[in-house]
């Protein structure tokens, strides 16, 4: 018996490897390593356009007839974009609508001038501290300061601080009672600037009793 099933399983093997020989060795894959690419060969606004993600924002820029400063190439701006999300947020929070084009046209605009700033602020070659700066938004006045910062890792971490290219504005007590935002997407870069995303949008604000402007 023991004869028998040894026979059968040499006869097995010797089955596979004649079925295998039309079989070749997978030969060693070249993989040559490449970093991302953040650069996108389109402005702000095209940028914009071609997320589903920002189809609320696209709205809200029509609406306000704020399309040139998106689409604008004569100066660098870090765009603060913000998501379907962020925008759902604000129509609630200030008109209860269910469209953008029911709320007040000022304060789209106000919300939307806010959320840009003048110059080139990313976590890349070192662009941004891991301490919230000042920085001056499009919307005039007071209501316009904002603070940006690069995140940073986990103070357990080793080696921390270490900027993880998280964006955060408006730091939690950097900008007296500011609403902090924290980006879920950062550091694209059409022709035209600096993209980061938020599902959320900002506001300045010195008291928790300050009626903002938008």
């Amino acid at each position: 018996m023991k004869r028998f099933i040894f026979g059968s399983m040499a006869a097995f093997v010797l089955l596979a490897m004649t079925s295998c020989e039309g079989f070749k060795l997978q030969t060693d894959y070249h993989y040559t390593s490449q970093p991302l690419d953040p650069h996108v060969n389109m402005t702000a606004w095209e940028y914009m356009q071609s997320r589903a993600d920002l189809s609320e924002m696209v709205d809200a820029v029509k609406y306000a007839e704020m399309e040139d400063y998106y689409s604008q190439t004569e100066n660098v701006v870090t765009y603060l974009f913000i998501n379907n999300d962020g925008m759902a947020n604000f129509r609630e929070s200030h008109a209860q609508v269910q469209k953008i084009e029911y709320c007040d046209k000022e304060q789209v605009q106000r919300l939307l001038l806010y959320h840009m700033v003048l110059g080139e602020y990313h976590s890349m070659n070192k662009k941004l501290p891991v301490e919230p700066i000042y920085v001056k938004t499009f919307l005039e006045g007071e209501w316009g300061l904002m603070t940006i910062k690069v995140n940073k890792s986990s103070s357990n971490s080793i080696g921390s601080p270490i900027a993880n290219g998280n964006i955060v504005c408006n730091e939690t007590s950097s900008n007296f009672r500011s609403k902090r935002i924290s980006s879920v997407t950062s550091n694209i870069l059409p022709t035209n600037g600096v993209i980061h995303i938020f599902n959320d949008y900002s506001m300045f604000r010195k008291t928790s009793t300050d009626v903002t402007p938008y």
